[in-house]
């Protein structure tokens, strides 16, 4: 993920009176870990910015739009159609993810 995504996470930490702290406990990271992903040091996967995002309580497309205006919503609005939406999206990626793995312990047992 880019650098603008990483700065929105951290403003909205910020906004909602976060610390790095809590974010790296919520996720099941160190610090060190997370302070890197909100500096854009590391990339952020899109499972991991779909926790981002709800801990954060914002649609994960939120940060990936290009529109960078955080003061100007106050108070972030998801319709319950955008969070099941997002939520499908995350349980695909999680399936493919599982499929890619079975594939990989397939062509390691066929020695592919």
């Amino acid at each position: 993920m880019n650098h603008q995504v990483a700065e929105k996470i951290r403003m909205e930490r910020l906004r909602l009176n976060l610390s790095q702290q809590n974010m790296a406990d919520e996720l099941g990271i160190t610090v060190a870990a997370y302070s890197n992903l909100e500096r854009g040091v590391s990339d952020i996967s899109l499972s991991r910015l779909y926790q981002i995002a709800k801990i954060l309580k914002r649609d994960p497309y939120w940060f990936l739009a290009n529109d960078f205006r955080v003061e100007d919503e106050a108070v972030p609005y998801i319709t319950s159609n955008q969070q099941a939406l997002s939520h499908q999206v995350f349980m695909l990626i999680q399936q493919v993810q599982n499929l890619q793995m079975e594939i990989n312990a397939i062509k390691t047992k066929i020695g592919f």
